[in-house]
C-alpha cells in the first residue's frame, strides 16, 4: 500500500514496530508530523493512548483519533514529561531549526522515554556520491533551489520546505545529544545497490575515520567513549548502505 509523503522503508518498520508488541498497549504516543495518518493509526490499533499533531490536520484520512495543528518550529503546545513515545517520520529533513525540534521533544519526552524518527539516509555512500555530483540527495536530481524550496500549502498562508536540510547520522546524533538523547538503536533497512558497489572506497573511510579518532582521543582521552562511538558510526557497514535512516533515541 503506498503511503502519502512516506517512504516504504519507514512504513515497513513502523509496521513491524507496532506488530503484535504488547508493550505498547497503554503508553502515550505523539505523532507530530500525523500525515495521512497511516502510521498513526498501526499505534492506535496497538491500544496506545494517541495525539496526532500536524502542521496541516487536515491530511488525517486513516486515523479515527483527530488530529490538531502544530508549528514544529514554535513551542509545542504539550505539557512537559508526558509522552512515552514521539513519532517524526519523514520530515526532520523539512526543518530549519533541527536543534530546537529536539529540544522541544526532550521537554515532552518522560524520562526514559522514545524518540523515533526516520529519514532519508545522508550517510550513505549513495548520498555521499550523489552530493559529491550534484549537491543533491540523488545523483538523479538537482538540489532544491528558489522555485521548488518552499510549497504553500493549498487554500492556506502556510507552507513547507523541500528537502533543504537532510541531516546525516553524525549531525543528528551530535543534536540529539546536546538536547539530551542517546542513540538508543539505529534500525536496518534495504540496502541500496550504488552504496554496496561504493564499499569499494571502505578501506579509506576506515582509515580516515580511524586516524581521525587516534588523533582526538589523544587530545581527549577522557571522552575516549563517545569518540570511539562516532567512528562507529561513521565507519558501520549498515549505515553507509542503508537506503533510509530509521534512529531510535532514548531521553536521559
Amino acid at each position: 500500500m503506498e503511503v502519502p509523503h512516506s517512504r516504504d522503508n519507514a512504513v515497513k518498520f513502523f509496521e513491524q514496530y507496532t506488530s503484535g508488541n504488547a508493550g505498547l498497549k497503554g503508553k502515550r504516543v505523539i505523532d507530530l508530523s500525523a500525515g495521512s495518518g497511516y502510521i498513526a493509526n498501526l499505534f492506535h490499533e496497538a491500544g496506545t493512548s494517541l495525539e496526532l499533531y500536524d502542521l496541516f490536520p487536515e491530511q488525517n484520512k486513516f486515523c479515527p483519533v483527530p488530529c490538531k495543528h502544530i508549528d514544529l518550529q514554535k513551542p509545542f503546545p504539550i505539557a512537559d514529561k508526558t509522552a512515552d513515545i514521539v513519532i517524526l517520520a519523514e520530515t526532520i529533513e523539512h526543518l530549519p531549526n533541527q536543534y530546537f525540534f529536539f529540544v522541544e521533544t526532550a521537554r515532552i519526552l518522560k524520562p526514559g522515554g522514545t524518540l523515533l524518527l526516520t529519514t532519508p539516509n545522508s550517510s550513505s555512500l549513495r548520498s555521499r556520491f550523489s552530493q559529491f555530483l550534484m549537491e543533491s540527495e540523488h545523483y538523479s536530481t538537482p538540489a532544491p533551489n528558489e522555485l521548488n524550496a518552499f510549497t504553500h500549502w493549498p487554500g492556506s498562508k502556510e507552507g513547507y520546505f523541500s528537502k533543504l536540510f537532510i541531516s546525516g547520522v553524525l549531525r543528528l546524533r551530535t543534536l540529539a545529544g546536546i538536547s539530551g538523547f542517546v542513540i538508543r538503536k539505529i534500525h536496518k533497512t534495504q540496502a541500496s545497490s550504488t552504496s554496496k558497489l561504493l564499499l569499494i572506497f571502505y578501506p579509506v573511510i576506515y582509515y580516515f575515520a580511524s586516524r581521525a579518532y587516534e588523533k582526538q582521543n589523544k587530545a581527549d582521552p577522557a571522552n575516549s567513549s563517545t569518540l570511539k562511538e562516532i567512528m562507529k558510526l561513521n565507519t558501520s557497514i549498515e549505515v553507509l548502505t542503508s537506503k533510509h535512516l530509521i534512529v531510535e533515541f532514548s531521553k536521559k
